[in-house]
């Protein structure tokens, strides 16, 4: 096989497959903040997007998935590794397998989380406690602004994991 197009649209082409999903999710952070996210995505890297002093783990999920389901799926975001300064919870929010588009911006919800707010022995985070707790998510458009609002909250040399405060 010679046409690396054609590689990539059978390897990665389904957006609703987590594994491609998630890292369209870090792609979506990375254009949100107008950062060359680079030639080749590093799966195992320590962390997903470096904005500044700012780290960033980016998780997604998602609705509807690439399988058959008989309702929507239950969602849960990971929280496990917790050295990066934040997470950016990304939920594709479309329930309708009709209607979802992962290309749709629109579709998309996004919550800015400091590492130091999740609390320490939870592995992950269901979509009502992130509401609970950080509202009903930002849009795309939102998505820049809250995580450069992160930076002004960094004192001088920290790694900013204690110290940041997130506005609601």
């Amino acid at each position: 096989m010679t046409d690396l197009d054609e590689f990539l649209r059978w390897n990665s082409g389904h957006l609703l497959e987590n594994r491609t999903r998630g890292a369209y999710a870090e792609w979506l952070v990375h254009r949100a903040l107008g950062l060359d996210p680079g030639q080749h995505r590093v799966e195992w890297a320590e962390v997903d997007v470096t904005f500044g002093s700012i780290t960033l783990e980016v998780k997604s999920a998602a609705f509807v998935q690439s399988w058959q389901h008989a309702r929507p799926s239950t969602i849960s975001f990971p929280i496990e590794q917790r050295v990066a300064t934040g997470y950016v919870f990304c939920l594709l929010a479309e329930e309708d397998p009709d209607l979802v588009d992962a290309l749709e911006v629109s579709q998309w919800l996004f919550w800015v989380v400091p590492t130091a707010k999740l609390h320490g022995e939870r592995r992950s985070i269901g979509l009502q406690p992130l509401i609970r707790t950080y509202g009903d998510g930002l849009r795309y458009e939102e998505l820049a602004s809250r995580i450069e609002a992160l930076q002004p909250a960094l004192p001088e040399g920290s790694s900013g994991a204690a110290e940041m405060e997130l506005p609601c």
